[in-house]
């Protein structure tokens, strides 16, 4: 009889250890994760580094309050120092008024992965707030100047 209980008493120390061993573990998973949303966020200029791809459909907007579509697509590249580069297509109410034109760029991405974009395209400068994903795959933005309605989203398509 005494040899049958050993045995029980070896497999009941192991599932008590094996217990302790699961919730240590999930404990320390527990207090690795921030409660604070904002906590989780870390985003700087390095973030943005690559070469994204757009296409948008815009609206201008006259002194005469008169819209005109605009449709838009290109390559912006950031160097991860808050420069860039780019090159874009502009078609405004059908005719073709930048034709791979190129632009520069100059960028503030904040830690809560918020920010600011400038863009000088002919020495015209476009201006936008900018939401960045924390991986840097992805921003959103929109501008922000008077007469405009433009947003949109940049992909990463090569680092």
């Amino acid at each position: 009889m005494l040899q049958s209980v050993a045995p029980i008493r070896r497999i009941a120390v192991l599932a008590s250890a094996c217990c302790l061993a699961t919730v240590g573990a999930l404990a320390l998973i527990g207090t690795a994760r921030a409660d604070d949303p904002g906590a989780r966020l870390s985003c700087s200029n390095a973030t943005l580094k690559g070469t994204y791809d757009f296409a948008r459909t815009i609206w201008s907007i006259s002194a005469n309050d008169l819209a005109t579509p605009v449709a838009l697509a290109g390559f912006d590249t950031f160097d991860g120092d808050g420069t860039g580069t780019g090159v874009i297509t502009i078609n405004s109410n059908g005719v073709v008024v930048a034709n791979n034109t190129t632009s520069t760029a100059t960028y503030s991405v904040n830690a809560d992965c918020t920010g600011t974009v400038v863009f000088n395209e002919a020495g015209s400068l476009l201006h936008f707030n900018i939401y960045v994903s924390p991986s840097g795959n992805q921003f959103r933005l929109v501008r922000t100047d008077p007469a405009s309605v433009e947003a949109g989203i940049e992909t990463r398509v090569a680092r």
